[in-house]
């Protein structure tokens, strides 16, 4: 296979297929539901990463994710209800939930993703309850431009959709993300 030609260092987790994928996307939003039907009042944050290729993790991803992951908390300290971090070959997850309203949640989240280059990698999904049904706050419901690619800094789903960058070059830029931020968390 192709994407095996170069050494990963980082990304040294576990090969995931299309279908643990989508089984684990599934899983997400049962996990998500369940969380808000009991808690409706309240607003989830859902933490994944944006790692490309069949590669989704590693030891110093997760490490890097877990202490990123307990800075988040501390910042929204007693707004959190509830958190949960699960390391799966799929790529670690988090979900917090909190009192914040939706907007407010969304607002932070934006800030926290500049706090730090291993920001970068995070999709932080803010969801709640609307009509009975998860709808997921997004930027443009903040009116902000959507997410920086991690390679040219357009928009990434532009970036993703039309496959501009091909994943030995994604995968670097990853690499090096998870290197600095190991070396500062360190």
């Amino acid at each position: 296979m192709w994407f095996t030609m170069f050494k990963l260092t980082i990304l040294n987790g576990p090969q995931v297929d299309l279908g643990q994928m989508l089984a684990a996307k599934d899983a997400r939003v049962v996990k998500e539901r369940a969380l808000l039907v009991a808690a409706p009042t309240n607003t989830l944050l859902h933490v994944t990463l944006r790692i490309p290729g069949p590669v989704k993790t590693g030891t110093r991803i997760e490490a890097v994710f877990s202490a990123v992951m307990q800075t988040l908390a501390q910042q929204l300290g007693e707004a959190v209800r509830s958190s949960d971090i699960d390391l799966l070959p799929t790529g670690p997850e988090a979900y917090f939930l909190t009192t914040l309203s939706p907007l407010s949640l969304k607002r932070l989240m934006v800030a926290f993703e500049n706090q730090q280059r291993f920001c970068d990698l995070l999709d932080l999904d803010v969801i709640t309850l609307r009509d009975a049904e998860l709808y997921q706050v997004s930027r443009t419901d903040l009116a902000l431009p959507p997410r920086a690619c991690l390679v040219c800094g357009g928009d990434a789903k532009a970036c993703a959709r039309s496959r501009r960058h091909g994943l030995p070059e994604v995968q670097q830029v990853v690499e090096t993300i998870v290197k600095e931020s190991a070396s500062q968390t360190a």
